[in-house]
């Protein structure tokens, strides 16, 4: 049986760090488990959640089309099986606190309570459009979201975080299972959120199974306490008189020292949290809308314009909820009996140059090059003039005829999920995605974990010339060693001719007959080239 692992990825950050772990799943990082997704943000409509949407999308139906047929697997890529679910307090009809609150009302039958929320929240707060989140208004936002949970939980309609929940309690009847939190402290939703969730979840748990389940005494809980690392244009009046409250970059400092006071002195948390690892940069330096900058001419507060590109940062959230599933439960248990909290955090080398250990820790970091580069060499494969996949699908590789049976929509998704994990190309030109954004993220060049050549194609044409059998991995590192070489004469030497064969003598090998033993053609296919990469990069 796989082993379940519930992550919850809250706001738009929460999204972003989501989509980093999906990729960390494509690497194979997380071997026979399945993954329970639930996405939490109050803005539906926001681009980072349409994006993420995009990306698991692309990964399920790589897997398969058929949901009851995907399975979780060890030694391959997209080896975990992902279930995913989605949330929002509906701010539709009743879209400010007041009108929530039933501010108007309970004004005029109970003075007194109406009368807290005056002195608590402003006019300004009490007003504004819940729709596109809290707005770093995180008092605010720690009791709506609690509330919207409970009520989910209390509604006589089935709706994703029941079933979340459901798959939740059944794993906490039966085990221990460990639930990660992805999310901010120093905007809205996240930073409203990672405070209340434990408690949240498990009363809403209790609610449905009727006072049965304790997951708050049974789970263990870790969480990012992820600070400030971007900035945005700034509001002009007249939008914060329109708005009434917009978060604004330059209070993200301020408001992460205070979230971590928070985190270091109260009780609550020290009782629900056994992990919490803490994330940052030294700057604010960093624009998530630069590539949108010429288009954008008024402050984004969420929507569909919303959608920030990726920092590497993500990746160490993502790694983090990594850290936290393949930890030796003593060290949780301990802390749970013991009302502990441990504070994780690590250190990057001085020269500003990012490596496999800074994200893993080094006894994880040969695996991580290892499976990481793999997934990039496999996505050339299959965004390269050639296609592999679709050329083995289509039995044009007269050698290689076992897979003629895989389904289409693996292919296109196959495809789909490679545009978005590295770069996609619209005629010769490369629209960035996820892996070149980390990479300008870093600072460019050679600060990113790989080679600073596999990022200097700027057309389609160029990328198919780049020597990724031997320029993959840095000259120094974890990596410099594991390459192959071309095969073929003079101006004509192949990087695909090598692979091939090697996929060839693989797949007749005796003792390597794993992929054989998979029920999805094209699983077996990937497989296959997983196992035929780890041979060819000398990893094996």
């Amino acid at each position: 049986m796989p082993t379940p692992f519930f992550v919850l990825g809250i706001g738009g950050t929460g999204m972003r760090c989501i989509e980093s772990l999906i990729h960390l799943c494509a690497m194979g990082m997380f071997d026979d488990t399945e993954i329970h997704l639930l996405a939490l943000d109050t803005d539906k409509n926001n681009g980072n959640f349409s994006r993420l949407k995009e990306v698991k999308e692309a990964y399920c139906n790589a897997k398969g089309s058929k949901e009851a047929d995907r399975v979780a697997l060890s030694n391959t890529f997209f080896s975990a099986n992902l279930k995913y679910y989605e949330f929002s307090p509906n701010y539709e009809q009743k879209s400010t606190f007041r009108a929530v609150f039933g501010y108007d009302d309970t004004h005029y039958h109970n003075r007194e309570e109406a009368d807290l929320a005056d002195l608590v929240f402003s006019n300004n707060v009490q007003n504004f459009n819940l729709r596109h989140g809290y707005r770093a208004q995180t008092h605010l936002g720690s009791m709506m979201m609690y509330h919207s949970i409970i009520e989910a939980a209390q509604s006589p309609r089935d709706n994703d975080l029941k079933r979340f929940l459901g798959r939740l309690t059944t794993a906490a009847q039966n085990g221990q299972p460990r639930v990660f939190i992805l999310g901010s402290v120093f905007g809205g939703t996240g930073a409203s959120s990672i405070p209340i969730i434990p408690q949240a979840i498990s009363r809403a748990a209790g609610i449905m199974s009727n006072g049965v389940a304790n997951v708050l005494s049974n789970a263990y809980f870790g969480s990012t306490l992820l600070t400030a690392y971007f900035t945005f244009k700034a509001p002009t009046g007249s939008e914060l008189s329109n708005q009434k409250v917009i978060a604004t970059s330059d209070k993200f400092a301020l408001n992460s020292q205070v979230a971590m006071m928070f985190y270091n002195d109260d009780k609550t948390v020290a009782s629900t949290y056994q992990k919490f690892y803490m994330l940052g940069t030294s700057g604010l330096d960093w624009d998530p809308m630069q590539k949108q900058s010429d288009r954008i001419t008024e402050t984004i507060t969420g929507g569909e314009q919303q959608k920030n590109d990726s920092h590497y940062i993500e990746l160490l959230a993502a790694c983090a909820a990594l850290s936290f599933y393949r930890m030796d439960e003593s060290q949780l248990k301990d802390n749970k009996t013991q009302n502990q909290t441990d504070y994780m955090y690590r250190a990057i080398s001085d020269t500003g140059k990012l490596d496999f250990q800074d994200f893993v820790g080094k006894d994880m970091a040969k695996e991580f090059a290892q499976r990481f580069g793999m997934l990039i060499a496999f996505s050339l494969f299959c965004n390269g003039e050639d296609n592999f996949v679709e050329s083995v699908r289509s039995g044009d590789q007269k050698e290689i005829q076992e897979f003629t049976e895989m389904d289409v929509t693996q292919v296109t998704s196959l495809r789909d999920y490679f545009n978005l994990f590295s770069v996609k190309a619209v005629g010769d030109t490369l629209q960035e995605g996820w892996l070149r954004q980390l990479h300008r993220s870093a600072g460019g060049g050679d600060s990113f974990l790989f080679h600073a050549a596999l990022f200097s194609p700027t057309s389609f044409r160029e990328l198919m010339k780049f020597n990724w059998n031997d320029e993959l991995y840095r000259n120094e590192g974890v990596g410099k060693d594991n390459k192959y070489s071309k095969t073929g004469i003079l101006l004509n030497k192949s990087k695909f001719d090598p692979f091939k064969k090697t996929l060839i003598s693989v797949r007749d090998d005796s003792q390597k007959q794993a992929w054989n033993q998979i029920s999805n053609k094209g699983e077996q296919l990937y497989k296959l080239i997983f196992d035929t990469l780890a041979k060819l990069y000398k990893f094996n």
